[in-house]
């Protein structure tokens, strides 16, 4: 099942897919991410929706964080391998004017899903 699917079994999705569920929104693709808070010991999850992008995010203590923008606050997204580590990809989705940044080892197929997604909720 492709990294990008919203029904991926992958651990750091549920948390953002319950969240979703709860605020009736629907997943159109799920992507396994490490930001920032990847040092905290954990993978975060990217999801698009028909109206918003979400990011959950590890928490130090507690559970993970979920947010959510607008899809129209989303700028540019790109996606690009990196050397380290070994097969992983950057993802940078602009979100007002700020770049975020992020690393994923999911296939390059899904992560392709995801931007394809992103961008086709975005109208381009």
């Amino acid at each position: 099942m492709s990294a990008a699917s919203p029904s991926g079994g992958d651990a750091a999705h549920a948390p953002l897919l319950g969240r979703m569920a709860q605020e009736g929104e629907t997943a159109l693709a799920v992507l396994t991410v490490a930001g920032t808070a990847a040092a905290l010991g954990g993978a975060g999850a990217l999801a698009v929706s028909t109206e918003r992008l979400w990011l959950a995010q590890p928490q130090l203590l507690g559970g993970p964080s979920v947010a959510s923008v607008p899809v129209s606050s989303v700028g540019d997204v790109r996606a690009r391998p990196v050397r380290f580590p070994r097969g992983a990809q950057r993802l940078e989705v602009v979100v007002d004017g700020r770049p975020l940044r992020f690393t994923t080892r999911a296939e390059p197929g899904a992560v392709d899903e995801f931007v394809r997604a992103l961008e086709a909720v975005r109208g381009r």
